[in-house]
């Protein structure tokens, strides 16, 4: 009898143990990794620095360990996950709505259906009632394959071929207290690959160094100015008084092997590269359907900046979908800073209101990005960066005033001499060409000390020596180089005035 009764309760417990058992996650399949091999980082070491790093608000706390979770294949992880997040006292219905898609993507407690509807009344409360049909398809397990879809790319529409000479850089972009910035999470109020994750991706303190951190030194990074989107969005902050709203919770959906984002009608038009798809912090709500929420890139922000009313946009533009999400915002009447501006050359022609990497001032509690404008005559010589691909991660980016001005020579004959590079601090070449060749023009990045000290010298031995610059707004060393040779430097600006002059070309 006893013994029955002993069987009887370890089959019970066993019933209700696995009766218990919490399928975490259970849409994730993308590897965490992906984008730490991608950079180079050490998986081991990455871990080991982010367990140091458990602190801040609930939410903060909560995205360390989901990302602890997935990189180790943990459980306890996961759990500890979960409950930070269901800590979390979110402000408005938007911060509820992500966070019950969260909790709802985890599955946290086995309760996935209850914070799907939780999260659809929030969203009923806003103006994304086409995020409530989706949540409402996916809740009642219907098929999600008949979203709309756009797959259309965006290429230049540029035609100088009946002027003699061309002025770049006039674009301009005036920010005053009245403006209203939306901007990425990503290198704003967080950072993941920098294991910087102690606050939510709503609110917080605008950081100013990221990845860069845990490898150079405090002199080398020279913090007073800052580093990418959180560095200006600190600089517009403290010239207007403005404080930046982030756009987070970006539903992303899968087409043909790819990810796209959603326009303000929930018609996936921008593409999502596969690197930004797989940061660790992305939820999945289905295998096909997920939510960023450490936001990087234009193409991520369309549907949060028409929603919330944006007049300025902040964010990459390393991507062509980036570039046509601008165009996109622009064509809405918002104006769109691209810093990071690989593709920018895409918008070449199409009379849009966006600056790549314009150099900026402040004046009168407005700050002004662009306005420097610089002629260049038909069949002038101009020195630019070239990037070999292969030997170094990211030395690409060097390759953005090959592209720009490859595009403008279809139409306006320029005698352009690229300059290759396979590595960091090669760009000496460039000015030592210049010297040799008595050329006055030169389109080049500035990221390195060693980028603006050969630009420094060079700019100092003739004032009409002039750098258009590429991909350098981000970075406090092309910031420090257009600080000091503001009459010297200009940058790619897409809308291209041509001049028809009446002296003849040279």
């Amino acid at each position: 009898m006893k013994k029955g009764i002993i069987l009887f309760l370890i089959s019970a417990l066993i019933i209700l143990t696995g009766c218990s058992q919490i399928n975490y996650d259970p849409n994730y399949e993308l590897k965490p990794d992906y984008v730490l091999k991608a950079a180079g980082f050490n998986k081991t070491k990455y871990i080991e620095g982010l367990k140091k790093e458990i602190k801040g608000d609930e939410w903060g706390k909560g995205d360390t360990y989901l990302i602890l979770a997935r990189l180790e294949n943990s459980t306890e992880y996961y759990k500890k996950s979960c409950e930070k997040f269901l800590k979390y006292k979110p402000k408005n219905n938007e911060e509820k709505a992500i966070l019950y898609e969260t909790i709802a993507s985890l599955n946290c407690k086995n309760k996935r259906e209850k914070y799907l509807k939780k999260a659809i009344k929030e969203w009923e409360k806003t103006r994304a009632k086409w995020r409530v049909k989706l949540l409402k398809d996916i809740l009642e397990d219907k098929n999600t394959t008949n979203l709309k879809f756009d797959t259309t790319e965006i290429e230049p529409k540029l035609n100088l071929s009946k002027y003699n000479k061309i002025i770049i850089g006039k674009t301009k972009i005036t920010i005053d207290k009245k403006d209203r910035l939306v901007l990425q999470v990503d290198r704003v109020l967080r950072d993941w690959l920098g294991e910087q994750m102690n606050q939510n991706p709503f609110d917080g303190k605008l950081l100013a160094v990221f990845s860069e951190r845990l490898f150079y030194n405090k002199t080398w990074l020279k913090e007073n100015i800052g580093w990418h989107e959180g560095g200006r969005a600190r600089d517009i902050k403290k010239a207007t008084g403005i404080k930046p709203q982030t756009a987070t919770g970006t539903i992303i959906a899968k087409h043909k092997g790819k990810w796209y984002a959603p326009d303000e009608k929930g018609i996936f038009r921008f593409e999502i590269p596969l690197d930004k798809a797989s940061y660790p912090t992305t939820r999945f709500l289905t295998k096909n359907i997920g939510m960023i929420v450490d936001t990087h890139g234009i193409n991520m922000l369309v549907e949060q900046a028409i929603r919330k009313n944006a007049t300025i946009v902040m964010g990459c533009c390393d991507h062509p979908a980036k570039i046509k999400a601008a165009k996109y915002l622009s064509d809405k009447g918002k104006k769109i800073l691209c810093f990071t501006d690989l593709y920018l050359y895409k918008a070449l022609g199409h009379n849009a209101k966006i600056v790549g990497s314009p150099v900026f001032t402040t004046k009168n509690k407005t700050i002004i990005f662009g306005n420097s404008p610089i002629e260049l005559r038909k069949n002038q010589k101009i020195i630019v960066s070239k990037a070999k691909i292969g030997k170094t991660y990211a030395i690409w980016y060097y390759n953005a005033p090959y592209f720009y001005f490859k595009e403008i020579n279809k139409t306006f004959p320029l005698k352009i001499i690229p300059m290759s590079m396979d590595d960091f601090n090669q760009t000496k070449k460039l000015y030592d060409r210049a010297r040799k060749e008595n050329i006055d023009i030169i389109a080049t990045r500035i990221y390195e000390k060693d980028d603006y000290e050969q630009a420094k010298k060079w700019l100092k031995e003739n004032k009409n020596h002039k750098i258009i610059l590429f991909h350098s707004t981000s970075y406090p060393n092309g910031v420090l180089l257009m600080q000091e040779f503001e009459n010297q430097v200009s940058f790619d600006d897409p809308n291209i005035e041509g001049v028809i002059s009446e002296a003849p070309s040279q």
